[in-house]
């Protein structure tokens, strides 16, 4: 085989790779019923998922650099959503990944909403706003075109 040939046969592949998926939740929330219903509706839409229970936030961005990941989706239901948001956005820049998307759903308000948008997040899914169904295609859309 020559060098085009292999070179055809790495693009072929990096254009079937499935999209990688990162939804995290934290420890200390409970609340994981909606998180494990998204876990499946992306994975009926063809993505890879990775569920992670995590204690500090910086495991998720070790876990989305290791995991090669084009989305990682946040779920709030407790405390630390600020906080532990503006500390993955510091990550993300001191490991490179500004390419992976960052969604953040849970019980956030419209203030929490702007803040997090001015960090950098992808998008916001507030309570009243949109269905699971609706963030698994929000996923599925910003992965197809690139990020």
């Amino acid at each position: 085989m020559d060098i085009f040939q292999d070179e055809v046969e790495a693009m072929e592949t990096q254009r079937t790779k499935r999209a990688r998926v990162l939804i995290a939740k934290s420890d200390q929330d409970a609340h994981e019923s909606s998180v494990r219903y998204l876990a499946q509706l992306v994975r009926e839409e063809g993505m890879e998922v990775i569920f992670v229970r995590y204690f500090l936030i910086d495991e998720i961005a070790k876990a989305a650099m290791e995991e090669d990941v084009d989305v990682i989706a946040l779920s709030f239901y407790g405390s630390g959503l600020i906080y532990d948001t503006s500390r993955l956005m510091e990550l993300i820049k001191d490991y490179h990944l500004e390419r992976v998307g960052v969604l953040i759903g849970g019980t956030i308000n419209r203030e929490e909403r702007d803040e997090l948008i001015a960090m950098g997040v992808t998008e916001v899914f507030m309570p009243g706003i949109g269905t699971l169904h609706d963030v698994a295609q929000h996923i599925k859309s910003y992965v197809s075109e690139g990020g």
